[in-house]
Protein backbone atom coordinates (compact mmCIF):
# COMPACT_ATOMS: atom_id res chain seq x y z
CA UNK A 1 0.00 0.00 0.00
CA UNK A 2 1.27 3.32 -0.66
CA UNK A 3 0.56 6.36 0.69
CA UNK A 4 -0.70 9.23 -1.35
CA UNK A 5 0.43 12.99 -0.42
CA UNK A 6 3.44 15.16 -0.87
CA UNK A 7 5.67 13.66 2.13
CA UNK A 8 6.60 10.09 0.29
CA UNK A 9 7.14 11.57 -3.00
CA UNK A 10 10.85 12.00 -2.11
CA UNK A 11 10.75 7.98 -1.20
CA UNK A 12 9.34 7.16 -4.54
CA UNK A 13 11.52 9.44 -6.72
CA UNK A 14 14.38 7.25 -5.13
CA UNK A 15 12.95 3.89 -5.12
CA UNK A 16 12.48 4.78 -9.41
CA UNK A 17 15.86 5.83 -9.58
CA UNK A 18 16.90 2.34 -7.85
CA UNK A 19 15.13 0.81 -10.44
CA UNK A 20 11.80 -0.37 -8.55
CA UNK A 21 9.88 -3.22 -10.15
CA UNK A 22 6.33 -4.10 -8.35
CA UNK A 23 5.86 -8.45 -8.49
CA UNK A 24 2.82 -7.63 -6.99
CA UNK A 25 -0.57 -5.48 -6.35
CA UNK A 26 0.05 -1.88 -5.65
CA UNK A 27 -2.71 0.15 -4.56
CA UNK A 28 -3.31 3.86 -2.57
CA UNK A 29 -4.33 3.80 0.75
CA UNK A 30 -7.06 6.96 -0.47
CA UNK A 31 -7.67 8.91 -3.35
CA UNK A 32 -9.37 12.30 -4.24
CA UNK A 33 -12.15 11.76 -6.22
CA UNK A 34 -10.95 13.91 -9.40
CA UNK A 35 -9.50 12.78 -12.54
CA UNK A 36 -6.28 11.52 -12.59
CA UNK A 37 -4.97 14.68 -14.34
CA UNK A 38 -5.90 17.16 -11.85
CA UNK A 39 -2.91 18.04 -9.52
CA UNK A 40 -4.51 16.83 -6.75
CA UNK A 41 -4.83 13.21 -7.50
CA UNK A 42 -2.88 10.91 -5.58
CA UNK A 43 -2.50 8.65 -8.73
CA UNK A 44 -1.57 10.85 -11.41
CA UNK A 45 1.30 12.20 -8.53
CA UNK A 46 3.26 9.01 -8.21
CA UNK A 47 2.40 7.15 -11.32
CA UNK A 48 5.31 8.90 -13.01
CA UNK A 49 7.52 7.04 -10.54
CA UNK A 50 5.74 3.31 -10.84
CA UNK A 51 6.39 3.24 -14.60
CA UNK A 52 3.04 3.54 -15.63
CA UNK A 53 3.29 5.29 -18.72
CA UNK A 54 2.06 8.42 -18.86
CA UNK A 55 -0.25 8.62 -21.37
CA UNK A 56 -1.58 5.52 -20.31
CA UNK A 57 -2.13 6.18 -17.04
CA UNK A 58 -3.95 9.55 -17.24
CA UNK A 59 -5.99 7.88 -19.77
CA UNK A 60 -7.03 5.11 -17.49
CA UNK A 61 -6.15 2.36 -19.97
CA UNK A 62 -5.99 -1.02 -17.79
CA UNK A 63 -3.80 -2.81 -19.70
CA UNK A 64 -0.27 -0.98 -18.15
CA UNK A 65 -1.86 -0.42 -15.10
CA UNK A 66 -2.17 -4.60 -13.95
CA UNK A 67 -0.06 -4.38 -10.67
CA UNK A 68 -2.12 -1.24 -9.89
CA UNK A 69 -4.91 -1.69 -7.91
CA UNK A 70 -6.55 2.08 -8.98
CA UNK A 71 -9.80 3.71 -7.54
CA UNK A 72 -12.15 4.45 -10.12
CA UNK A 73 -12.72 7.86 -9.64
CA UNK A 74 -14.58 8.15 -12.94
CA UNK A 75 -17.61 6.49 -10.95
CA UNK A 76 -19.80 8.41 -8.31
CA UNK A 77 -17.90 7.58 -5.48
CA UNK A 78 -20.33 5.58 -3.14
CA UNK A 79 -19.67 3.17 -6.19
CA UNK A 80 -16.10 3.76 -6.47
CA UNK A 81 -15.47 2.78 -2.97
CA UNK A 82 -17.36 -0.02 -3.32
CA UNK A 83 -15.62 -1.26 -6.37
CA UNK A 84 -12.19 -0.28 -4.60
CA UNK A 85 -13.27 -2.52 -1.71
CA UNK A 86 -13.90 -5.42 -3.97
CA UNK A 87 -10.76 -4.96 -5.42
CA UNK A 88 -8.79 -5.02 -1.91
CA UNK A 89 -10.84 -7.90 -0.76
CA UNK A 90 -9.31 -9.68 -3.83
CA UNK A 91 -5.40 -9.75 -1.77
CA UNK A 92 -4.85 -12.67 -0.16
CA UNK A 93 -1.51 -10.51 2.07
CA UNK A 94 -0.67 -7.33 2.18
CA UNK A 95 3.67 -7.60 3.12
CA UNK A 96 3.56 -3.31 3.48
CA UNK A 97 1.76 -0.24 3.75
CA UNK A 98 3.06 3.34 4.03
CA UNK A 99 0.78 5.78 5.58
CA UNK A 100 1.56 9.73 6.16
CA UNK A 101 0.60 11.33 9.22
CA UNK A 102 -1.57 14.96 8.96
CA UNK A 103 -0.60 17.45 11.06
CA UNK A 104 -4.57 17.20 12.34
CA UNK A 105 -3.98 13.41 13.22
CA UNK A 106 -5.87 12.12 10.33
CA UNK A 107 -4.10 9.13 8.22
CA UNK A 108 -5.31 7.68 4.89
CA UNK A 109 -8.50 9.84 4.68
CA UNK A 110 -9.66 8.82 7.65
CA UNK A 111 -10.51 12.27 9.33
CA UNK A 112 -12.72 11.66 12.28
CA UNK A 113 -12.78 9.60 15.29
CA UNK A 114 -15.90 7.61 13.55
CA UNK A 115 -14.17 6.60 10.58
CA UNK A 116 -10.93 5.67 11.96
CA UNK A 117 -13.01 3.82 14.79
CA UNK A 118 -15.33 1.61 11.83
CA UNK A 119 -14.96 -1.90 11.84
CA UNK A 120 -17.67 -3.19 9.93
CA UNK A 121 -15.43 -5.30 7.40
CA UNK A 122 -15.68 -3.08 4.57
CA UNK A 123 -11.63 -2.43 3.14
CA UNK A 124 -12.44 1.33 1.45
CA UNK A 125 -15.21 3.66 1.83
CA UNK A 126 -16.34 7.26 0.71
CA UNK A 127 -15.68 10.08 2.73
CA UNK A 128 -17.68 13.00 1.78
CA UNK A 129 -16.02 16.11 2.74
CA UNK A 130 -17.42 19.76 2.96
CA UNK A 131 -14.39 20.84 2.15
CA UNK A 132 -13.84 19.46 -1.66
CA UNK A 133 -13.08 17.15 -2.77
CA UNK A 134 -13.86 13.76 -1.75
CA UNK A 135 -12.51 10.86 -0.98
CA UNK A 136 -12.02 7.16 -0.83
CA UNK A 137 -10.20 5.30 1.72
CA UNK A 138 -8.81 2.33 3.44
CA UNK A 139 -10.65 1.54 6.63
CA UNK A 140 -8.84 0.21 9.82
CA UNK A 141 -10.06 -3.50 8.22
CA UNK A 142 -7.64 -2.96 5.67
CA UNK A 143 -4.59 -1.59 7.27
CA UNK A 144 -5.27 -4.92 10.18
CA UNK A 145 -4.73 -6.95 7.25
CA UNK A 146 -1.28 -4.90 6.55
CA UNK A 147 1.94 -6.93 8.17
CA UNK A 148 4.00 -4.07 8.60
CA UNK A 149 2.83 -0.47 8.65
CA UNK A 150 5.45 2.59 7.84
CA UNK A 151 3.79 6.05 9.26
CA UNK A 152 5.42 8.66 7.57
CA UNK A 153 5.55 12.25 9.36
CA UNK A 154 8.07 14.66 8.23
CA UNK A 155 8.23 18.50 8.84
CA UNK A 156 8.42 20.56 12.11
CA UNK A 157 4.25 20.95 12.13
CA UNK A 158 4.23 16.94 12.64
CA UNK A 159 5.90 17.23 16.03
CA UNK A 160 3.44 18.01 18.27
CA UNK A 161 0.85 15.29 16.56
CA UNK A 162 4.12 12.58 16.67
CA UNK A 163 3.44 13.24 20.72
CA UNK A 164 0.04 12.67 20.90
CA UNK A 165 -0.10 9.74 18.82
CA UNK A 166 2.24 8.08 20.86
CA UNK A 167 1.22 9.35 24.40
CA UNK A 168 -2.26 9.69 23.85
CA UNK A 169 -3.67 7.87 20.57
CA UNK A 170 -7.20 7.62 21.19
CA UNK A 171 -7.82 11.16 20.83
CA UNK A 172 -6.48 11.48 16.76
CA UNK A 173 -7.88 9.21 14.23
CA UNK A 174 -4.90 7.62 13.19
CA UNK A 175 -4.25 6.58 16.71
CA UNK A 176 -7.66 5.01 16.65
CA UNK A 177 -7.22 3.56 13.46
CA UNK A 178 -4.18 2.04 13.94
CA UNK A 179 -4.62 0.61 18.07
CA UNK A 180 -4.94 -3.22 17.27
CA UNK A 181 -2.36 -3.17 14.94
CA UNK A 182 0.74 -5.34 15.86
CA UNK A 183 3.42 -3.97 13.56
CA UNK A 184 3.61 -0.11 13.28
CA UNK A 185 7.04 2.01 12.63
CA UNK A 186 7.11 5.80 12.76
CA UNK A 187 9.41 7.28 10.47
CA UNK A 188 10.12 10.61 11.02
CA UNK A 189 12.62 13.55 11.07
CA UNK A 190 11.79 15.14 14.37
CA UNK A 191 13.56 13.99 17.28
CA UNK A 192 10.62 13.17 19.89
Amino acid sequence: MLAGGRTPLEIYRRAEKEGLSSKGKLFLSDERCVPVTDPHSNFGSIAPFFKVGQASCLSGQAGSLSYFIKVKTELPIKKAARAFDADLNQLINIPLGLLGLGADGHTASLFNLKDAALRDGRFAIPVIKAEKPDRISVTPALLYRIEKIILLATGAEKKAIIQTLLKKPDTIPAGVALADHPNVEIWTDQVI
